[in-house]
């Protein structure tokens, strides 16, 4: 079995270690932050998850136009918000370790 080792799970990183496992190579990726890098964990999907987030609370703003009342005023739970950032980049971090011939190792 060929044995393949990945610096840096990052997006590049992420996906080489999927092919290569599904060619049936047995595969560890180094990466600090865990599988997805900085664009899962910290930027991209953080980011377009409280876009997502502020533009759902935005658009109650036409609401009263198109005759929707909203009474009491909807209020931002921003715990809950956290927490769906968390949980969707916990997610997507966690689906190349779900593969058996994946190895996620802390680096520097």
């Amino acid at each position: 079995m060929t044995k393949i080792v990945i610096m840096g799970g990052g997006p590049a990183g992420y996906e080489a270690a999927l092919v290569a496992a599904q060619h049936g190579a047995d595969v560890t990726v180094v990466e600090r932050d865990g599988l997805g890098g900085a664009c899962v964990l910290y930027d991209c999907v953080p980011s377009k998850t409280f876009i997502a987030s502020s533009g759902a609370r935005a658009s109650l703003q036409s609401f009263p136009e198109l005759g929707i009342q909203v009474d009491p005023a909807p209020r931002v739970d921003l715990p809950s918000v956290h927490a769906r950032v968390r949980d969707l980049a916990l997610a997507q971090s966690a689906g190349a370790t779900g593969r058996p011939a994946v190895r996620a190792r802390p680096g520097a």
